[in-house]
């Protein structure tokens, strides 16, 4: 876990779905739920440490890395202490807390259909031609 002050702004979910690589491991695995929470869900996510901290998610790339913001972090003493921002690497959550107003089916689809979006944006004549088909 890093406390993180970034200058720039960080990237959004459409940026970081720029390569074939990054698109792949996205829809092979549970991270789109994840990446639902994106764009301001207030959540809780719980680490490796003990330690918990809710905050308003950013963004979540396929690695799980996520920043928050306006975050409430709970260390394992219990210890609270309030943050600008917060970013946590995947390798030390344990687990994320989805909302319970969240439709996980519709949400999983939303993002799918985002990531297919860009897939297929070549088909419309435009974007790189990432599996352009043979034509004889």
């Amino acid at each position: 876990m890093e406390s993180k002050r970034t200058e720039g702004p960080l990237l959004s979910q459409a940026e970081s779905l720029n390569s074939i690589r990054v698109r792949t491991i996205a829809e092979k695995s549970m991270v789109v739920l994840l990446q639902g929470l994106g764009g301001g869900e207030v959540t809780t996510v719980d680490l490796r440490n003990e330690s918990t901290a809710r905050g308003r998610v950013v963004n979540v790339d396929v690695f799980m890395n996520v920043p928050l913001e306006e975050v409430l972090f709970r260390d394992r003493k219990g210890r609270l202490t309030r943050l600008q921002d917060l970013f946590i690497t995947g390798r030390n959550i344990r687990y994320v807390h989805i909302p319970d107003h969240m439709d996980i089916m519709k949400t999983i689809h939303g993002q799918l259909t985002k990531i297919h979006r860009v897939r297929n944006f070549s088909e419309e004549g435009g974007g790189r031609k990432e599996f352009a088909k043979k034509t004889n």
